[in-house]
């Protein structure tokens, strides 16, 4: 998890002011529901909104803002405050820095370590959720203690998938999200075990977060989700998609979507750590093939987005890890 020897981020628990605004008496949440905000305040209090519909799991909302600044907190703030909060918590934490996905959703899930929810739902915060998704999830990781994370079919707007889990190997970037672009699966069972989750909308318990580390920090955005999966499989650990529950994924909102320049440099840089630390002879020789020779192809994205990738490559090979200052570099242009 992050390093706490880091100064801790400043804590604001926001709560309506009704008399029955808040938690009933007595009531402990269950899941810890983490988002991320950064520069995106209006679809994060969307995205709070839809989680204070769940009806049958009482839920901590933790709203981590990345740093976006304190006039876009104190409109998280505000806007939090106006929500009716029925038996949810609401918190918004400023981070004192820009820490990534992975630092940032780290201080989310020591957040919920130290409020004691056994368990956390990592999310995207340009997610559209209906009320009843969180009850299946969580009762997957309830009764069957070998599985160490839990997400459902991530759907784009337009009814096709986003991703239902995804896996590592001979493939171009390493991964792929499985039925990407597709019609949604015709399983009614489940849960079916994946290589990954997609950090978009991913379950786990609290304690186990904890004891594996969290997310890797050094990933900052993209493979987090890949790493952390693999952390938990090496704990023996089961990675299971759960067809039948949907969420939509508007997609890329934060880093300006998939051929973004930014988003393309994060990716390339990531897959080569991950290589580095847990690639197979299959997995190099599909970046070998797919990134490095087959790069060509890859203009046809668009040169900007081309050279960013290609700039990722080299950044990985020589040991960068990319962080804020990345990002602010590609926003800057």
């Amino acid at each position: 998890m992050a390093d706490t020897s880091r100064a801790a981020a400043t804590e604001s628990a926001s709560t309506g002011d009704a008399p029955n605004d808040g938690p009933s008496a007595g009531t402990q949440p269950v899941v810890a529901a983490l988002l991320l905000n950064y520069h995106g305040a209006e679809m994060t209090l969307q995205c709070v909104k839809d989680l204070l519909q769940v009806a049958d799991v009482p839920l901590s909302i933790v709203v981590l803002d990345n740093h976006s600044g304190d006039d876009e907190v104190a409109q998280l703030q505000r806007g939090v405050a106006d929500l009716p909060h029925g038996q949810h918590e609401v918190h918004v934490l400023p981070l004192e820095q820009n820490l990534g996905f992975a630092g940032g959703m780290n201080r989310g899930l020591e957040f919920a370590a130290r409020q004691q929810v056994p368990y956390a739902l990592v999310l995207n915060n340009d997610m559209r959720l209906p009320s009843d998704f969180v009850l299946p999830l969580l009762d997957v990781l309830r009764n069957d203690p070998a599985v160490g994370a839990v997400g459902p079919t991530v759907v784009h707007p337009d009814g096709t998938v986003w991703a239902e889990g995804g896996e590592v190997g001979f493939l171009p970037n390493g991964l792929r999200l499985i039925r990407h672009g597709q019609q949604p699966s015709d399983v009614t069972a489940g849960p079916e075990e994946v290589g990954f989750l997609t950090g978009a909308c991913m379950m786990m318990r609290t304690e186990t977060a904890s004891e594996i580390g969290g997310f890797h920090r050094d990933y900052f955005m993209y493979w987090e989700d890949v790493e952390i999966s693999n952390k938990l499989r090496r704990r023996g650990l089961r990675i299971v998609w759960l067809p039948w529950v949907r969420v939509e994924h508007l997609g890329g909102q934060s880093s300006g979507g998939g051929r973004s320049p930014l988003r393309k440099f994060f990716m390339a840089c990531n897959a080569v750590r991950y290589l580095k630390a847990h690639g197979s002879v299959a997995t190099w020789a599909g970046w070998l093939l797919f990134d490095v020779l087959l790069w060509p192809l890859t203009l046809a994205t668009g040169p900007a987005a081309a050279w960013a990738k290609m700039r990722g490559t080299l950044a990985g090979l020589f040991g960068h890890t990319a962080d804020a200052n990345d990002v602010e570099r590609f926003l800057s242009r």
